[in-house]
């Protein structure tokens, strides 16, 4: 079997008729667990120890959690989804004057609903219609190339801007760092998870990825016939950071095989994590399947933050997930490479 598409990165395909039933109509009351690292960012004595322990039993387990005690102001997330909304009711014509960027596989910009998009390898079920989804991305300014990146290569611009909307590029851009920031405080955490030097991941963040969407899906009246908002699929970076509006639509592949839809929490985030900490830990932590179907009368809108490594980072096993008897399950692959076979370039 082919190291990159084995199961563990992948997730088994699910078309037989009990599976797609399983997605589109979930019944499960299984925990999804929350995460409190507010000791551990407030630098309280065991605030770190407890907050790994906790990380590593949820990516054992369920790869999905609420994260609380994050820092982020309930006013910035408020702020960002008022530009969410603003952006995604402008008329199509305008939205799609923004061109699209495509900086050696990072890519940013406006893509439409309905728009086909080369997903072969990441959804989990085959001859899935093309998502019922609108988003406007942006990337890291700066790069994620990492330290090979040039100073020159360093200051080009990432993303366009839609014009003629005032406050919009400064609230997505302050959401945008300060979910940079959380996300880098849990590099210590996966190293000390994985007993490694606290330390360890940072050479591989120099320029880390970091592509922010703001999604819109309009309600969707059928189930089935392989239509979905997201069609399910694993992530493929590190983490996932979600911020919630309050219209459910989200649900996910629960350890008995069922599904459960996935309630918005006030003053938490939402987080999985991806097919890179399943390379990094030789199987050992999980990237859950999940979708969206958004089967309410009113749009939703939600906004992930996928967060990975810089581009020419080599992922590899780390040392304590394999040995002797714990041979390396896949090959040493770049994470800019391995972004380009996730998504079919």
């Amino acid at each position: 079997m082919n190291k990159l598409t084995s199961p563990d990165v992948r997730g088994e395909l699910l078309d037989d008729e009990t599976a797609l039933r399983l997605m589109d109509h979930p019944d499960s009351t299984e925990e999804i667990p929350t995460l409190d690292i507010s000791a551990y960012l407030d630098g309280q004595p065991g605030g770190l120890e407890q907050a790994a322990r906790d990380l590593h039993d949820i990516s054992t387990t369920v790869g999905f959690f609420y994260l609380c005690g994050h820092g982020v102001p309930q006013s910035v997330i408020d702020d960002i989804f008022r530009e969410t909304q603003r952006y995604h009711e402008l008329p199509d014509s305008v939205k799609e004057l923004v061109p699209r960027v495509n900086y050696d596989g990072f890519k940013s910009g406006y893509h439409g609903l309905f728009e086909k998009r080369p997903e072969a390898k990441v959804n989990i079920i085959t001859d899935a219609k093309p998502n019922m989804l609108a988003k406007f991305s942006v990337n890291r300014e700066g790069g994620s190339g990492g330290l090979s990146m040039s100073e020159e290569e360093r200051r080009i611009e990432r993303n366009v801007w839609p014009e003629n909307l005032p406050g919009f590029k400064d609230v997505v851009l302050d959401y945008h760092y300060r979910i940079e920031t959380l996300a880098r405080s849990f590099l210590p955490l996966w190293a000390k998870c994985l007993s490694l030097p606290l330390d360890y991941f940072e050479p591989y963040f120099a320029t880390p990825h970091l592509t922010l969407s703001l999604l819109h899906y309009p309600p969707q009246k059928e189930i089935g016939n392989r239509q979905y908002g997201i069609a399910p699929h694993t992530d493929n970076s590190l983490m996932t950071f979600l911020a919630q509006s309050n219209v459910p639509g989200l649900a996910v592949r629960m350890p008995s095989g069922h599904w459960r839809l996935v309630e918005a929490v006030p003053g938490t985030l939402l987080i999985n994590t991806g097919n890179l900490l399943v390379r990094w830990t030789n199987g050992t932590y999980l990237s859950t399947k999940h979708r969206v179907i958004n089967t309410n009368t009113v749009d939703r809108y939600s906004i992930p933050l996928f967060f990975g490594p810089s581009g020419d980072a080599l992922i590899e096993c780390v040392p304590t997930c394999t040995g002797p008897d714990r041979p390396r399950l896949y090959e040493p692959i770049t994470y800019k490479d391995l972004r380009r076979w996730y998504y079919g370039e």
